[in-house]
């Protein structure tokens, strides 16, 4: 995988790859807050020997003080120092505490020791690291005297008193943040990277053609995509009449009198039935579109605010059709709609009713276009189709899984032999877009 898929990926995911990285921002933020605000204050000393006044005797003591250096900063750091820093401020902490605040270096072959001390103020920080020094001078002139009013054969110098600090010296807000950003980074591309591994969604026609290839039988070639809509793209209508002559190519030179529309995904594509009937009447043919989708999401409930009879109420052996065939509006199609559904439709369109239904219909129309439930949804295609002279198959691209289409084409069985091709249907994922198709429409 190059860097060029690793991007697209990232595009195709930023909503999962933004969340993951803001996650991690916050996280960092919140943890900077929690930590304490502390300041470092510092004080350095010088370490001497008392020693002879000539050239040889300097450097002997010079060398002994740096000596001392060493032991020195474990004395700095000591629970002795830390106790008298206690009691002589009266301090209400542990000595374990204190001495987690105090720190003591020393460069390198020098004689030069530095004290520091944190704090949540910058005057105790100031305050508590002249106090350590002057007990741990106290303490060296103590350990350093052999002798009872003797002069300490060490001594020990401050060079710079501690100062108020100007800034604090934790935490490290910046740092944790870039970290947090790091993290976010990687672990965003990481959750992106997982999302599109395990995402069976299809999202492009060639996903939807690696599916259709695997679903076909050894003996018979994989169902085709006859077209690909990209709904409210310019396009669409020239997509549209594309349908219209690959449908006629399929049936040697002439369009299918009466055609089945179906949708492999969950949900009904009614405004796809309609599109394709009103390219057929656009080439000046007589169109009726039948609404037979039991579920209730079908395009008479979209486009009609109709209260007559329909479909249900023929197969009961109500009106007659021309009563409940109505006129769409601006389309150039008639409608049939669905009507007042019951539980006894999805069973009459197995009947020899709807067949004569079907049948009259053939003879007052040049092209009777019948959408019908989701497969998945409802059975009525596999008795539907074997009616039709074709079966179109509608996938919503970008919503539909790989499993919902292949459980699809598994459910057609029998009438999976009408199946003459699949319309591939990309909608727009602007909500403004789809507000825009849906008044079209």
């Amino acid at each position: 995988m190059g860097l060029i898929e690793y991007v697209r990926i990232v595009r195709r995911r930023w909503l999962t790859f933004l969340a993951v990285l803001l996650v991690c921002l916050a996280a960092a933020a919140g943890y900077a807050h929690t930590i304490p605000v502390t300041y470092k204050a510092s004080s350095s000393m010088y370490v001497s020997m008392s020693t002879g006044t000539s050239v040889n005797d300097s450097y002997q003591g010079g060398l002994a003080a740096q000596q001392r250096v060493r032991s020195y900063l474990d004395l700095l750091t000591s629970a002795t120092v830390a106790e008298h820093v206690i009691q002589d401020r009266g301090l209400n902490m542990s000595g374990g505490e204190l001495r987690a605040r105090i720190s003591a270096s020393s460069p390198p072959a020098t004689s030069v020791l530095q004290a520091s001390v944190t704090a949540s103020t910058a005057a105790e920080a100031r305050d508590l690291t002249d106090a350590v020094v002057a007990q741990f001078r106290r303490l060296v002139d103590e350990l350093e005297t052999t002798e009872l009013g003797a002069a300490p054969a060490a001594r020990v110098a401050v060079v710079d008193r501690a100062e108020l600090p100007s800034a604090p010296t934790g935490p490290k807000r910046t740092r944790l943040l870039a970290l947090g950003l790091l993290a976010g980074l990687a672990l965003g591309f990481a959750a992106a990277l997982l999302r599109e591994r395990t995402d069976r969604r299809l999202r492009t026609s060639n996903d939807l053609e690696a599916v259709l290839a695997g679903s076909s039988r050894p003996d018979s070639p994989a169902v085709p995509i006859l077209a690909i809509l990209d709904i409210g793209l310019p396009g669409e209508v020239g997509e549209t009449r594309r349908l219209r002559t690959r449908l006629a190519g399929d049936s040697a030179g002439k369009s299918p009198k009466l055609i089945v529309l179906t949708s492999l995904s969950p949900q009904s594509t009614p405004d796809i039935a309609t599109k394709l009937a009103r390219s057929l009447a656009d080439a000046g043919a007589r169109v009726v579109l039948v609404d037979a989708d039991t579920t209730g999401s079908g395009s008479s409930s979209q486009l009609l605010a109709h209260t007559g009879p329909g479909l249900a109420e023929l197969l009961r052996g109500g009106p007659a059709l021309s009563d409940a065939v109505v006129l769409l509006p601006d389309s150039g199609i008639q409608v049939l709609p669905l009507g007042a559904i019951g539980a006894d439709t999805p069973d009459a369109l197995t009947t020899e009713r709807f067949g004569t239904v079907l049948a009259d219909l053939r003879g007052d129309f040049d092209h009777v276009v019948v959408e019908v439930a989701p497969v998945t949804a409802a059975a009525d295609v596999l008795s539907i189709a074997p009616r039709g002279d074709a079966t179109l198959g509608v996938v919503e691209l970008g919503t539909s899984t790989a499993p919902q289409v292949r459980g699809a084409l598994a459910t057609f069985g029998s009438a999976g032999s009408s199946l003459i091709g699949i319309i591939a249907v990309s909608r727009p994922a602007d909500p403004r877009l789809r507000l825009i198709e849906r008044l079209r429409t």
